[in-house]
């Protein structure tokens, strides 16, 4: 049976028990009634939750969420590069208007929800909820439940969801993005983030946790400085997922000196079966230990539990690899082989041929190579983070150093924190979207990372004014990333060249008179939020009518910079301006931007 509340519950069992009063007789019509009484009565395995519908829902019945961009906060300091984002309103509105322009392109969800801590963090339709809530958790969960569909939408089949989350919710968390996500893993990261704060019960808690959601094909980036100095990229050269019945050629003995050097390898099990020296079961065969030529010992493929398996090359390849310095050769103190040999893999030998990894002999009395600078790959993620820069007091002191002093600002999360997220799950060139937003931590990561590694990453933040955060704290701090001057004129930084439009959220009445006009006049910031332009009338343009195609194709000499024009669905460009625009890049206004709404109420463009 679906979610339901308790309270609706009861309605529907009621209105049941009255069905069955007047139903009485009629046994076919009481069997279904109390077929539906089970099933509303039937235990939900998973989450279940009260459900709470917020003001912002009921908003969007007789309002349509529009973006209204302040010109006046616009940053151009990157002349060229796409512009990234910060929009200030209810996420949830903000959300609903990004499904129209980024469904299915985001390449990382990074949220900082609110924890529902006893501080009453959390606010719930202009309202502090605390622990004498009694709706305090399901109010909760249908907050997240809609902003988490939203992310469902937005986010990649390749993308990634990150969530940072405290010890209060974490459990709900986990099982509502397995409820949400069912396709998807869900994985739970601690994090360390303070030396401990002493509750109840003897306890002290010195974590909170990132939830990670991610498709099962999902591989971390490489982290360069997670790489650990390795001094041995040899491995055995034991195959124990075969038998000698089932590789009989890459079963021989390997002859070494004393040295520990290789002198030869004997005949494989397959060649003394043609050459007619050996006419058993290939599975009766037995390794001879004696038929090693004198002063030398005989080493078979055997396992650490002494059991038969088989060598990894066949000994042609593995004597041309050891010539060339590829396999060394390890004394061994425990079972029959006197010594273990080990070999460079395919990878390796192919870094160190092109020149990647350079060599040097490790003794002029064998071949074997070392290979110098060797590092084993970060390639997976630790589900516990332990490190000084995560801790809550180095965002605060991250968000001290912007502002050059303290600011009103709780528990904002620490940039390196971010940034280490960023370098696991995303490329040089990806969408990056935190639509709980804060301080602004996931703008100064992405920057700073971007001028790390030449990265072109782009932003979008979403958060709302409560208390003036957006405007006295988000705002400023993307402003002084990008420009390196602080609100008090001094300087911060060297500055990281940037672009970033300014949008609040604003609404249009499903009531208003003329609404596809209305709406109109909003599809320039839909445009500019889904290329990452500025319509400025000269590179990108924007053509809502057949006259405005024809001033443009008239004086067209006088715009020899266009790089794109944005032309209405109405539209129809003529073969002459077919032609005259040819060269640069033209896109229609997709239909999709309101095209629900009019249909819902009547109207079409």
């Amino acid at each position: 049976m679906a979610n339901l509340s308790q309270e609706k519950r009861q309605r529907m069992l009621s209105f049941l028990d009255q069905l069955k009063a007047k139903n009485r007789d009629d046994d076919e019509t009481l069997m279904a009634i109390n077929e539906i009484e089970n099933a509303l009565n039937e235990k939900k395995y998973g989450l279940v939750w009260e459900q709470h519908e917020e003001a912002v829902d009921v908003k969007m019945r007789t309002h349509i969420p529009v973006f209204t961009e302040d010109q006046d906060k616009e940053i151009t300091a990157a002349p060229g590069e796409p512009y990234n984002f910060l929009l200030e309103g209810d996420n949830l509105h903000s959300l609903k208007l990004l499904e129209k322009t980024h469904r299915g392109k985001i390449d990382l969800i990074y949220i900082d929800p609110p924890y529902n801590t006893e501080n009453k963090d959390f606010i719930y339709d202009d309202k502090k909820i605390d622990d004498t809530d009694g709706f305090q958790h399901s109010k909760w969960i249908s907050f997240m439940y809609e902003r988490l569909c939203c992310a469902k939408q937005l986010i990649k089949g390749s993308g990634v969801i990150a969530i940072s989350i405290g010890v209060q919710e974490v459990n709900n968390l986990m099982l509502l993005c397995k409820e949400i996500f069912s396709n998807k893993n869900i994985i739970c990261v601690t994090v360390q983030t303070s030396s401990g704060n002493a509750v109840a019960n003897g306890f002290t808690v010195m974590q909170e946790y990132m939830v990670f959601i991610v498709p099962d094909n999902f591989k971390p980036q490489e982290i360069e400085s997670e790489k650990k100095d390795y001094s041995n990229p040899y491995h055995g050269m034991n195959l124990s997922g075969f038998n000698q019945q089932q590789r009989p050629n890459q079963v021989y003995p390997i002859f070494i000196d004393d040295r520990g050097n290789v002198v030869g390898c004997g005949k494989s099990l397959q060649r003394r079966i043609d050459e007619g020296i050996y006419h058993g079961e290939k599975a009766d065969f037995t390794y001879d230990y004696g038929e090693a030529p004198e002063g030398t010992s005989a080493v078979w493929p055997i396992t650490r539990n002494n059991d038969s398996c088989v060598w990894r090359l066949i000994p042609e390849q593995f004597m041309e690899n050891w010539k060339k310095g590829y396999i060394k050769i390890v004394p061994n103190k425990k079972g029959p082989n006197k010594f273990t040999v080990q070999y460079l893999s395919g990878g390796i030998i192919n870094q160190i041929e092109s020149g990647k990894l350079q060599t040097r002999k490790i003794h002029d009395e064998s071949p074997t190579l070392e290979v110098i600078g060797f590092k084993t790959k970060a390639g997976s993620i630790q589900t516990i983070w332990t490190d000084n820069k995560y801790l809550t007091a180095a965002g605060s002191k991250n968000l001290k150093d912007i502002f050059n002093h303290k600011v009103q600002f709780n528990f904002p999360k620490p940039l390196e924190l971010i940034k280490d997220v960023l370098r696991r799950v995303t490329v040089k060139n990806t969408y990056i979207l935190d639509f709980f937003a804060g301080s602004g931590t996931t703008a100064q990561a992405v920057l700073e990372l971007n001028q790390e590694d030449g990265g072109h990453r782009q932003f979008i933040l979403c958060t709302n004014n409560e208390n003036h955060i957006c405007e006295d704290v988000t705002y400023p701090r993307v402003k002084t990333v990008i420009t390196g001057m602080r609100q008090d004129d001094s300087q911060y930084s060297d500055g990281i060249p940037a672009n970033l439009k300014y949008y609040r959220t604003d609404f249009v009445s499903k009531d208003e008179e003329f609404l596809s006009d209305a709406l109109l006049s909003h599809i320039a910031e839909m445009i500019q939020l889904e290329h990452g332009v500025k319509l400025d009338g000269k590179q990108y343009i924007m053509v809502l009518s057949d006259e405005d195609a024809d001033r443009l194709a008239k004086n067209w000499q006088d715009y020899p910079d266009v790089k794109a024009l944005y032309i209405s669905s109405d539209v129809l460009l003529t073969t002459e301006q077919n032609n005259l625009f040819q060269h640069v890049a033209m896109y229609i206004i997709p239909d999709h931007y309101f095209d629900f709404e009019l249909r819902e109420v009547g109207e079409s463009w």
